[in-house]
């Protein structure tokens, strides 16, 4: 396969819903459930049948850190290892395979030049920026976002596929199905099964290549091969694994934060004033976060009878942590209808926490602002409407000023 081909059975649907449909995926609703849950579950988790639901931030994060007693194999092993062709950590509970696995991927990541990949990645945004003129529109996803972080994911973890909308539709069904997928929706398993084929082709024929040559490189997956520390089925294992959420998180989190910029001038004026400041900047983003999540909740398995905060949980529950509530929590964030880009940024969990964060942090901890920032620089004169693909941004319009220079 070469040139702009794509295999259209992996490709996610793109649907533009009606004016109902766009609620219950909007900032509105979900701020609507995180204020319910948060007012039934204020001083202890809720059960609901066979469900445990934490609200708080304090009990969210206590769920989060309880590895041992709230496991994440029963709720991801399955989909990751049928689209992986293997395991990888965030479908692994706490044992010595996990900790050796966790170690290759960290020590890879550290070794990484992050300073070279921002650069590149800047670049690349003031590139596709000057390329809309004053009064132009760009498709903030489409033509920005989502191809951004995919050329700087193909540069952290060494392939590229065929071309770029074949690795951009691969990564998202995938990460469609691994993640998202909680009713197990055959259609949307089938896609990601075959886009799992495709991934892993890739990174099994470059490895090879590698191997061959001596050039094992620079990257993440030349690391993970020299360090040893894995097999060269573990590195294709964990970079595959890594690869999945790392192009549409950023593309959701880019198209949430500036569809509320673009609607939301205090949001706006405050990147604009700290377009030099990149703590301050996460922070904005964090906090445009917190209103519109990227996902909402996490769930884990209870893997023996326990008590989390004065609730009784037994054996194979399932355990919800509402992270949105949580960081509505105004315990935890005073003035929680503020956007306060000063908060304490270990407060948030969008990224989860304790064994199982995602892994790509440092990568986010630059791109996502800087996204966010080159739009805001140009002016937002006006931002249109997201359409979908599944639960996935597909495009969002957006009409540019002239900007600061």
């Amino acid at each position: 396969m070469g040139g702009e081909e794509v295999d259209r059975d992996i490709v996610t649907p793109v649907s533009s819903p009606g004016p109902i449909a766009a609620f219950l995926q909007g900032p509105r609703f979900w701020n609507g459930v995180a204020g319910l849950v948060g007012m039934l579950a204020r001083n202890k988790p809720m059960r609901l049948g066979k469900r445990v639901i934490a609200a708080r931030h304090a009990h969210v994060s206590e769920l989060l850190r309880r590895d041992l007693d709230f496991g994440i194999a029963e709720v991801n092993e399955t989909k990751i290892v049928e689209v992986n062709e293997g395991p990888f950590i965030l479908g692994m509970d706490r044992s010595e395979v996990l900790e050796r696995e966790r170690r290759a991927l960290y020590d890879s990541l550290a070794a990484v030049d992050m300073d070279a990949l921002r650069r590149a990645a800047e670049a690349e945004i003031d590139e596709r920026l000057e390329a809309v003129p004053a009064g132009g529109e760009i498709d903030v996803v489409g033509d920005y976002a989502r191809p951004v972080a995919a050329h700087t994911a193909q540069r952290l973890f060494g392939i590229t596929g065929p071309n770029d909308q074949m690795f951009m539709e691969v990564t998202r069904s995938v990460f469609g199905h691994t993640f998202l997928n909680q009713a197990n929706n055959k259609a949307v398993r089938e896609r990601a099964i075959r886009a799992g084929h495709y991934m892993s082709g890739w990174f099994r024929d470059e490895i090879a290549s590698r191997r061959a040559s001596g050039e094992l490189g620079d990257d993440m997956m030349g690391h993970l091969l020299r360090q040893g520390i894995v097999d060269d089925d573990g590195a294709r294992r964990t970079l595959g694994g890594m690869l999945v959420g790392s192009v549409d998180t950023t593309a959701t989190c880019v198209a949430k934060i500036v569809w509320l910029a673009g609607r939301n001038r205090d949001l706006a004026l405050g990147i604009l004033r700290d377009l030099g400041n990149l703590d301050r900047l996460y922070g904005w983003c964090n906090e445009a976060l917190r209103w519109w999540m990227h996902n909402a909740l996490v769930v884990r398995h209870a893997l023996a009878d326990c008590d989390l905060a004065g609730c009784a949980v037994k054996k194979g529950d399932s355990v919800f942590a509402m992270t949105i509530a949580a960081m509505r929590d105004p315990s935890v964030f005073p003035e929680p209808e503020r956007l306060r880009p000063d908060r304490d940024p270990a407060t948030y969990l969008h990224l989860g926490a304790g064994l199982h964060p995602c892994s790509g942090r440092p990568v986010n901890r630059f791109q996502i602002p800087l996204l966010v920032a080159g739009l805001v620089r140009r002016d937002l004169v006006r931002v249109g409407r997201v359409r979908w693909a599944g639960p996935f941004p597909h495009s969002l319009p957006a009409v540019l000023g002239e900007g600061q220079k």
